[in-house]
């Protein structure tokens, strides 16, 4: 059983290997990496996020966000197709597959600089994005991971000191990493928003 403070545990990036498996194969497991890593770093449904919601985080983060995985995501579904429609051997099936390992090389730096943060981290992380995608402050979102319990407004030891500032400054480190992956800059809306 894995602890909140415990370093960020992720399988490793998969690797083709063209002696055991054809360019298809490879495909469909690196889209399968993607769909597992999304699942394992934005746990929506371990943070209590109703099915229909994550389905609709998801869904909006493969089409909008910049994050290596879904930009992986749209590759492979280009290449895919791109093979389907020429074959393997036609120009641009090559051109598109080309684009895919570029993209794993992202994926990888991505994926250890995931390594590097606690499962605390990525609760939180996730949940700030959520709140940024639903249009909300850094001030806001901090407010209302305080309001949730999630964040502490104080230090717990003797001193008490607010830890406002510094749960702002953090915030706002993870608020400009999700502008850095925005592919659009659209905010989620809602259906009873239209």
């Amino acid at each position: 059983m894995r602890n909140e403070t415990d370093q960020v545990e992720i399988e490793q990036v998969p690797v083709f290997k063209a002696s055991e498996q054809d360019i298809e194969q490879f495909l469909k497991d690196l889209f399968g990496y993607c769909v597992r890593l999304h699942n394992h770093i934005k746990g929506y449904d371990s943070l209590g996020f109703p099915n229909e919601l994550a389905v609709e985080l998801f869904t909006y983060l493969v089409k909008n966000s910049n994050e290596p995985q879904y930009n992986l995501m749209r590759t492979i579904t280009l290449a895919r197709g791109s093979i389907e429609d020429g074959g393997a051997e036609s120009d641009a099936s090559k051109k598109i597959v080309a684009e895919v390992f570029s993209e794993i090389e992202r994926l990888k730096f991505y994926v250890n600089k995931l390594k590097a943060m606690t499962y605390e981290d990525l609760s939180i992380r996730a949940i700030a994005e959520f709140h940024y995608m639903d249009g909300l402050t850094v001030n806001e979102i901090t407010d209302e991971l305080i309001a949730l319990e999630i964040l502490h407004e104080y230090s717990r030891d003797e001193k008490k000191d607010s830890l406002l500032y510094s749960h702002r400054k953090q915030i706002s480190k993870y608020v400009s990493s999700f502008k850095d992956y925005d592919a659009q800059t659209d905010l989620l809306i809602h259906d009873d928003e239209v």
